[in-house]
């Protein structure tokens, strides 16, 4: 899963009128100049990591509201699942880029219910995305071809086929009606 580095750089000079604020970084590297006063200030960027060796995540957790003056993420949001029997795996994320409890709480959510659906995402520190899913028609045919398995076999238990034929037999009734 190719990854995305998010992060946050922040000024250090107290005596610029930017000290502590945040900028967005996309794909950066370490170094972060402020744009203000240009000096070399800190980046923190987005990571997550995960503890237990389960196959399975019961437990979420999202540190957020970053204080870039002391170093520290002020709160954490929790999301368990408790109707998961036995061990379960915990998976925290760090993001200076979430400010409130309500974000946190949504990524939190999101990030359990996909962790347990793609197993094996968590390589290393990275992140999992929440909004998409990326098929490469550069992987070998047999990755491709698992993966497109496991997305029709998604969908079929989602209900969205039925909700598909049902939309379709009402429009269909709904045409018969018009013509009759």
């Amino acid at each position: 899963m190719a990854s995305m580095k998010r992060g946050v750089g922040y000024c250090e000079s107290a005596s610029c009128e930017d000290y502590s604020k945040g900028v967005f970084l996309l794909n950066h590297d370490d170094t972060f100049y402020c744009p203000r006063c240009r000096h070399a200030g800190k980046v923190e960027q987005e990571r997550g990591f995960y503890t237990g060796s389960a196959n399975i995540f019961k437990e979420v957790r999202v540190e957020y509201n970053y204080d870039s003056i002391h170093n520290v993420y002020r709160e954490t949001a929790i999301v368990r699942d408790e109707s998961l029997l036995g061990r379960g795996n915990i998976y925290t994320l760090q993001s200076p880029l979430i400010k409130t409890e309500k974000r946190a709480l949504k990524v939190a959510e999101s990030i359990l219910a996909n962790l347990n659906r793609y197993r094996g995402i968590t390589k290393g520190d990275e992140i999992p995305r929440t909004t998409e899913i990326v098929l490469s028609f550069d992987e070998p045919r047999d990755v491709f071809k698992a993966k497109l398995l496991d997305l029709s076999q998604e969908w079929a238990a989602s209900g969205l086929q039925e909700m598909d034929r049902s939309a379709l037999a009402s429009g269909a009734a709904g045409s018969a009606e018009a013509q009759a």
